[in-house]
This record gives structure tokens, C-alpha cells and sequence, in this order.
């Protein structure tokens, strides 16, 4: 892992758009890459001005000398602004969903669907259950 890779979020910041870096649109834009390695296109807001959009992926991103880094993923709206305050990010990365692909952003909608805090754990395991696993396993 780099200093540009996510901790929680499986997605690189893989730059700006080529040939756009200059231009004024340069920074309306970022490629992000999942952790299949194929980039993604998304739309950079300030976190008070992202737009809710149905069918799209939302990552709140903290800007660092070494690069972006995605601190929380999940819908775009209410959820995803509290998130990047709460994260202390400064932007958030919206993605829209097309006809098809983006298997690979979709699950980390999917994540988040099981529960109503956008930054809650999978519940702990059982010492137990490891304990008889490794019975299993012997």
C-alpha cells in the first residue's frame, strides 16, 4: 500500500483526467481505481455542494501532500456530507452508474445497505466461534 492508497475504501486515487489537468475542467474530474485496477470517472464537489444523484457511488475524499485518500463510501446526499464532515474530508467524488459495469464500486453501496450507520463495523466474531473454527481446522 502507498501513501495515496485508502485504509477502509478499496480505491487508488489514480489522478486527473488526461489532457484535462490544466484546463479549467481539470479539477472537476478524478480517476479513482478499484481494486480490480480499472479506473473509474468521477465528479469532484466541495462537500456543502454535492449533488444527490439515485443511481450513483459517493466517496468522501481528504486532500494530503502525498495524494487523495477516500475515508468513506456510500450513497450520494445527507449520508455522504455528514460522512465527509465527520472524516474531515474536504471533497466529496461522485460517481454515476452507467447501464452496466461497475460491479466492483456497486458492492461498496451493497456494504452499506445492512445497516443505518454509514460508518458502522461488521459485528465482531465470537471468540468462540474462532476457538471451535480451529478445532475444525486441526
Amino acid at each position: 500500500m502507498n501513501a495515496t492508497d485508502s485504509l477502509l475504501i478499496p480505491l487508488i486515487d489514480a489522478g486527473p483526467l488526461t489532457g484535462l489537468s490544466e484546463a479549467a475542467l481539470g479539477a472537476r474530474y478524478r480517476f479513482w481505481r478499484d481494486q480490480d485496477g480499472v479506473r473509474h470517472v468521477f465528479s469532484v464537489y466541495p462537500t456543502e455542494e454535492a449533488p444527490d444523484y439515485p443511481e450513483a457511488l459517493a466517496i468522501a475524499v481528504r486532500r494530503t501532500p502525498a495524494g487523495s485518500i477516500a475515508v468513506w463510501a456510500g450513497k450520494p446526499g445527507e449520508a455522504a456530507v455528514r460522512a465527509a464532515k465527520r472524516n474531515l474530508a474536504e471533497e466529496i467524488h461522485i460517481h454515476v452508474f452507467g447501464e452496466g459495469g461497475a460491479d466492483t464500486l456497486r458492492t461498496l453501496l451493497n456494504r452499506r445497505t445492512l445497516s443505518t450507520d454509514p460508518l458502522a463495523l461488521p459485528p465482531p466474531v465470537a471468540a468462540h466461534a474462532v476457538a471451535a473454527g480451529r478445532r475444525q481446522a486441526a
